[in-house]
């Protein structure tokens, strides 16, 4: 029987691994070991089958397939680098052991981010071990897969326009996908890695076809892969289709979330929709559930802050204020970066307290990061986020600037966020051009300008009716809604207005 393993690959993808031929001569206490080795694998008793592929070990030390096989138990564990040393040593023993290369690359895969100089590193190591891996084993189908998987991970939408450099790489995970299909017809879930390459490079709607063409085979993909890869592609298809604010986006975490309750991307991304429509309580539930799962985990990830930010808005907006505290400074505390919101949400949940000084204190705070931020984008210095996005600085900037009743200094930066914002995407599910100009309306409708703030907001609404932003179309209705009715001559400005079942 041949060890294999079902493992979430990427930000999208579950796919089998580690496929090797066993059979092995020896004496019969190792083929014991190694056969109660398996057998506690595939149970999930990754320490027994530890114990027992080092019994075997000690008699035979120089058996690649054993160090092959503890290094997918360690691999099981979260045990990166001692699962990295042992596929190491397999390999040491057998330089052709193409699964070996492969399990590597797997372990590579785990600790790689574009994000750093040792993330990038780790990504290249594992797209170097997958090559190795179909160099061997040209009929490798999953390895091709896999380093599709890892050349995208270098691309992202926020950095563009393109260098030559990554658009190239994004072909070269399309011809890997394709190689993939090559090979093998049924390779399913190869066709949601054209969809995730397609979603990583911007292209939303090309990214829901291939999602889709992958889902047209959904009860194949179940068969072969099981639940916990259906739950992943339906979460991809739901985040291209949060990406441009398609209601659609909450089907498919929900189905997401049939397939794998606790799959904690689609958790959080539903919570954020549902606290985004004003679903407080339900987005309180998945927040929580989101609590549960990485507080099990032996580490926190990079974008685990979001968790605790989000749920401390959440109880900010439920008044629940000394909770909100807890988790935006838990949110803090796990960042491995300035967490702005946090800080804005802190002094917004001290001043519903009637804590002016210390709601202040986290206003300048707020404003005080970004502006630093800000002046070292500004001098081409290396700062804890991507230059392009200094328009993201500004806006919160600006929304602080609106708390202190720093009005022009608020429009200032507000402004910047509608000349420096991309008109190609939205960013964390934020279209800057629309906030841009919403939050300059909210600024005018708070000096008493009702005139100007209407005009910003029908701006806002036009942009974002045009571009299909359900959500932000929603929200500004009702935001130009309370500015009409809260005007000396509201009874005219409503004519023709539906006020979807509000009177006055």
């Amino acid at each position: 029987m041949k060890i294999t393993k079902r493992t979430a690959i990427g930000i999208t993808l579950i796919a089998l691994i580690g496929l090797t031929s066993w059979g092995l001569a020896g004496a019969l206490t190792e083929q014991q070991y190694i056969d109660a080795g398996k057998a506690e694998y595939h149970r999930g008793n990754y320490d027994a089958a530890i114990y027992l592929f080092t019994k075997g070990l000690e008699l035979n030390p120089d058996n690649q397939y054993l160090y092959n096989d503890r290094g997918l138990c360690y691999l099981e564990k979260g045990e990166i680098n001692k699962a990295i040393t042992e596929f190491s040593k397999a390999i040491e023993l057998d330089a052709d052991f193409a699964e070996a290369y492969f399990n590597r690359g797997l372990a590579y895969f785990r600790t790689g981010s574009k994000y750093t100089p040792e993330g990038r590193a780790s990504l290249e190591k594992a797209i170097s071990d997958y090559s190795k891996a179909v160099e061997i084993k040209p009929e490798y189908a999953e390895a091709y897969y896999h380093r599709g998987i890892a050349r995208i991970e270098f691309i992202h939408f926020y950095d563009s326009p393109f260098s030559e450099e990554e658009n190239e790489t994004f072909y070269e995970a399309l011809r890997d996908f394709n190689k993939t299909l090559e090979l093998d017809g049924t390779f399913y879930i190869s066709y949601a890695g054209m969809g995730n390459a397609y979603d990583r490079y911007g292209k939303f709607h090309e990214a829901v076809e291939w999602y889709n063409k992958s889902l047209e085979n959904e009860y194949e993909i179940l068969q072969k892969w099981g639940t916990k890869a259906l739950a992943e592609i339906y979460y991809s298809r739901g985040r291209a289709y949060q990406r441009v604010e398609n209601p659609q986006a909450i089907q498919d975490y929900e189905k997401s979330l049939e397939y794998d309750p606790n799959l904690d991307t689609a958790l959080g991304h539903l919570a954020s929709i549902y606290s985004c429509i004003g679903k407080l309580e339900d987005a309180l539930e998945l927040y929580n559930r989101s609590v549960k799962i990485k507080e099990s985990q032996p580490f926190l990830g990079l974008w685990d802050f979001h968790t605790w930010d989000g749920r401390g808005v959440c109880y900010y907006k439920l008044g629940e204020y000394d909770k909100a505290i807890q988790d935006l400074n838990k949110a803090i505390e796990v960042g491995r970066r300035p967490i702005l919101p946090a800080y804005l949400y802190l002094g917004k949940t001290y001043l519903a307290m009637g804590d002016d000084s210390k709601a202040e204190e986290y206003f300048n705070k707020t404003i005080e990061i970004c502006t630093g931020a800000i002046g070292a984008i500004e001098k081409g210095e290396h700062v804890w986020m991507y230059p392009s996005e200094v328009y993201a600085l500004h806006n919160i900037r600006g929304l602080a600037y609106i708390e202190l009743g720093d009005y022009d200094k608020a429009i200032s930066d507000f402004e910047k966020v509608i000349e420096l914002g991309p008109e190609e995407f939205s960013r964390g599910h934020t279209y800057y051009p629309v906030e841009g100009r919403k939050n300059i309306a909210i600024v005018y409708s708070k000096m008493g300008d009702k005139e100007k703030a209407r005009a910003f907001y029908q701006e806002a609404l036009n942009i974002a009716e045009e571009r299909g932003l359900q959500f932000t179309k929603k929200e500004i209705e009702e935001l130009l809604k309370d500015c009409l009715l809260y005007t000396s001559d509201a009874a005219d400005e409503l004519d023709g207005v539906d006020l979807g079942g509000r009177r006055i």
